[in-house]
């Protein structure tokens, strides 16, 4: 009971905290959902374009066009023996059959079904892990072009090093904001406990001369501060649905262009609920640490 009591005392002196200085605690709360809602709703665009990113192969492809007599054992054997090549992720077989038939499903069988032989050649298509250095990738590309059987061999390496360029900018932009979100996370809570300290300093230098426990004392303040983030954090949902609901039609057509569909749908609400709760955890625990160091000032 004690415990509860103590607990119940702390909640109505939250209460009286807020109740002193609401503007500043509104305040406090949109910067936090301001700091929330980049990182929410780049999770949420993240998360929907999983799909599509699944879709991309692991690293660059390497086409090699083998010769029309090649037998199907001997293109087994190439198979297995690009297999074994150091830095291969797979290797895949596509027969003359299967991309004349892709051909013509493209081109609407126009013309192709007069075709009395098939021109095409069988396609050994090997993807390369992502790791892959641009001189590896070189390096094997040429070492393919003298294998026997092979008559070309075609690469299209320059999307790869640009997605690598990109994705590398993108993780440096990501912790950069993240870094600079949690920043900002931290100054607000800090900032709102020095403002509720000053506000109450005569009620808190009471009940240090009557010799008050420290955890007593930082509980109101510890319960502020994890409002103030999982409001922030309430509140960064509601904006980051808005964002996602505004841009899913002009994403849609934009992945269209490229025969793609993309679905933009906020976190699940199970997530939010977890991201809120762990938003609660972290702004009593820096309110906790804050209120702490400012009560050294009142020993």
């Amino acid at each position: 009971m004690k415990a509860l009591a103590v607990r119940a005392h702390a909640l109505r002196e939250t209460a009286r905290l807020i109740g002193r200085q609401p503007g500043s605690f509104l305040l406090a709360v949109l910067l936090a959902a301001a700091a929330f809602t980049i990182p929410l709703t780049a999770a949420s665009l993240v998360r929907s374009a999983a799909p599509l990113l699944r879709q991309l192969p692991v690293g660059p492809e390497v086409n090699l066009f083998l010769a029309a007599s090649t037998s199907t054992t001997e293109i087994r054997q190439l198979r297995s023996e690009l297999a074994g090549h150091p830095g291969v992720a797979q290797v895949e077989w596509v027969t003359r059959d299967a991309a004349l038939k892709a051909l013509a499903q493209r081109a609407g069988g126009t013309g192709l079904a007069d075709l009395r032989t098939n021109p095409l050649p069988d396609v050994l298509v090997v993807t390369l892990s992502s790791p892959a250095a641009p001189a590896e990738v070189d390096a094997a590309i040429a070492e393919w072009r003298r294998l026997p059987r092979v008559e070309s061999v075609a690469a299209d390496t320059g999307w790869h090093r640009q997605l690598r360029g990109l994705l590398r900018a993108a993780t440096v932009a990501g912790t950069l904001v993240g870094g600079l979100a949690t920043a900002l996370l931290a100054l607000v809570v800090l900032a709102s406990v020095r403002l509720q300290l000053t506000a109450s300093s005569e009620y808190v230098r009471t009940l240090r001369l009557v010799g008050a426990d420290i955890r007593f004392i930082v509980r109101p303040f510890a319960y502020a501060g994890a409002l103030t983030l999982g409001l922030g954090m309430l509140v960064a949902s509601g904006l980051t649905w808005a964002l996602v609901a505004a841009a899913t039609a002009p994403a849609a057509e934009l992945v269209e262009i490229y025969g793609a569909t993309l679905d933009l749908r906020p976190l699940p609400p199970g997530w939010l609920f977890v991201l809120t709760a762990g938003a609660g955890v972290v702004g009593s625990l820096i309110a906790s640490i804050g209120s702490r160091w400012g009560l050294r000032r009142y020993r």
